[in-house]
């Protein structure tokens, strides 16, 4: 049996109030936690049962998503109901579909990968002969709309203390409902730096600064290097560890899902902790971050600008440590001759009235940038790629690439940026768009003399700024008159020798652009970030 969700992105970030979000995100995990637990004790079973003498055992449960082995398809069909029919009465608007293979003979780890294969291949089948969510909420007869997703309202209801009346609609209604259970699960999952009682009243807090105060908001993507590779690969895998029963594939692919999960959420907790202790931005001693996605090898959260980019450097640090070293994830792979587990992510800062649909799908879009990574280093290794949005337009990726490219070919972005150990780099791909190089220019830019004065002025950066979309040569000309006048202060802005560029496979390439950017986001200060973003933005050339 396998049962999944589809279109959870839209069912999570649909709504530009947080309340919503933080709810959708909760209902979303309902579907492994107590929705499964409930249904298998409805069959006289648990996540503890296996098949051999139990009716129902349970493979995998992450991510909105389920794989379990059943006796008798009936046993299979009833888990499917009692979950879709809660999902159904908790969760109106979420997509959640399930199908029950055909019978296989419990006899070698291919017959089950093959099983598995042709029920997750039914799965897709089925769900394209439904009709999806949107079609349970019919726009006849009129209704009033629902002031957050537009669909016919359920009822007018006061959504949060203070505020107005508003016709809600029932996805709206259920979502702010779960809010509150949702803060309790977030409590136990930021980690025990504060107590339970001051975590949750924080994060309240959060939220509130998220959805009214914060002047930018960011939104991280992290998603693994190749993880779907090595689930199609996993019965060679298991075979190469001698793993050639049913049994030893079913409980290899339990603890590789497990060891993953288990990655995430303990370098996720660390991060959360190590930013914290360092004291800065925070909100009631909480960091402004909220976790709407955190299961599989998958990482979306939501936080405050100033954050979110020395948060994604080192929770894909720490993934890349804690799944090379766990067992389960790359002791694995290294015994069976496969790369380790490395991350990608994309992080798109944007003002907090952006759309939240469009800043996710910017940040999806950086994500897959940034796993240029895999083919340049290997999928063992981590990236990530960012964008500050200056504009309100809808943000496509490649259009805002095109911007910062010069007829040319010259590139104006460094991006992605190399965390960790690059490894094996023949061809210096990795020189000079390390995540060290962007810090290193950023410390540059914000450097301040005896009086705290930037040493690099205002006027003088935007002028270089300027100059890079002129061309190569007038933005080191400017460069260098800048280096007559403040000497080694500034020489952390050079690539090469007097050169604000590099080279590689014949394509000039500058990081400038990154670190302006980068700038009110990495020197520090939650208030002082949005100011600092545009200290090197005006005067500047276009998107």
């Amino acid at each position: 049996m396998v049962l999944g969700t589809s279109g959870t992105q839209r069912f999570i970030f649909e709504s530009t109030k947080r309340r919503e979000n933080v709810g959708a995100s909760y209902l979303v995990t309902r579907i492994e936690e107590s929705w499964l637990d409930e249904a298998l004790s409805q069959s006289d079973a648990s996540r503890a049962s296996r098949i051999r003498t139990e009716p129902v055992e349970v493979v995998t449960a992450n991510a909105g998503g389920i794989i379990a082995l059943v006796r008798e398809p009936g046993i299979g069909r009833a888990l499917v109901r009692a979950i879709t029919d809660r999902a159904l009465d908790e969760a109106p608007g979420l997509d959640v579909c399930g199908a029950v293979g055909p019978a296989f003979e419990w006899d070698g780890a291919d017959a089950l990968a093959e099983a598995l294969h042709r029920t997750r291949a039914q799965l897709a089948t089925v769900r394209l002969s439904l009709p999806g969510p949107q079609a349970r909420f019919p726009g006849l007869p009129l209704a009033a709309q629902c002031t957050s997703s537009g669909l016919p309202a359920k009822a007018i209801i006061r959504p949060a203390p203070g505020e107005q009346l508003q016709p809600r609609s029932a996805a709206s209604i259920a979502k702010l409902e779960a809010f509150g259970s949702a803060l309790e699960r977030l409590t136990g999952k930021m980690g025990p730096s504060r107590g339970d009682t001051q975590r949750s009243a924080a994060l309240r807090s959060v939220v509130d600064h998220l959805g009214f105060r914060a002047d930018w908001t960011a939104v991280v993507h992290v998603d693994g290097n190749g993880l779907g590779r090595v689930f199609q690969n996993l019965p060679a895998v298991m075979r190469s560890q001698g793993r050639t029963t049913a049994e030893g594939y079913t409980d290899g692919l339990r603890d590789l899902s497990q060891g993953v999960d288990e990655c995430v959420e303990k370098a996720f907790r660390q991060t959360v902790a190590e930013l914290e202790t360092r004291g800065e931005g925070l909100i009631e001693g909480c960091l402004p971050l909220l976790p709407l996605v955190l299961g599989g090898d998958d990482l979306t959260v939501i936080c405050d600008g100033a954050v979110a980019l020395a948060f994604t450097e080192r929770y894909l640090t720490l993934f890349q440590e804690y799944a090379q070293d766990d067992e389960r994830v790359g002791g694995l792979l290294v015994r069976a001759g496969e790369p380790a587990l490395g991350a990608s992510a994309g992080v798109a800062i944007v003002k907090r009235q952006y759309p939240f649909r469009s800043a996710v799908a910017l940040a999806e879009a950086l994500t897959q940038e940034a796993k240029t990574v895999k083919a340049k280093l290997g999928p063992d290794r981590c990236a990530l790629s960012f964008h500050v949005l200056y504009e309100s337009a809808v943000a496509d990726l490649a259009r805002l690439r095109a911007g910062t490219t010069l007829p040319d070919g010259t590139r104006l972005t460094a991006q992605p940026y190399v965390v960790g150990d690059p490894g094996h780099d023949p061809d210096g791909w990795s020189r000079h768009r390390h995540w060290d190089d962007l810090r290193r220019r950023v410390d540059a830019l914000s450097r301040t003399n005896g009086d705290g004065d930037k040493v690099v002025a205002g006027g003088q950066a935007h002028d270089l700024r300027s100059g890079l979309f002129v061309g190569k040569d007038v933005a080191d000309s400017r460069f260098s008159l800048l280096t007559t006048r403040l000497g080694d202060a500034v020489k952390d802005l050079a690539a090469e020798e007097d050169s604000l560029f590099w080279t590689h496979d014949g394509v000039a390439c500058t990081g400038l652009l990154d670190a302006m950017d980068a700038v009110g986001f990495l020197a520090g200060g939650s208030r002082a970030g949005g100011s600092r973003a545009g200290d090197f933005r005006a005067g500047g050339g276009g998107e």
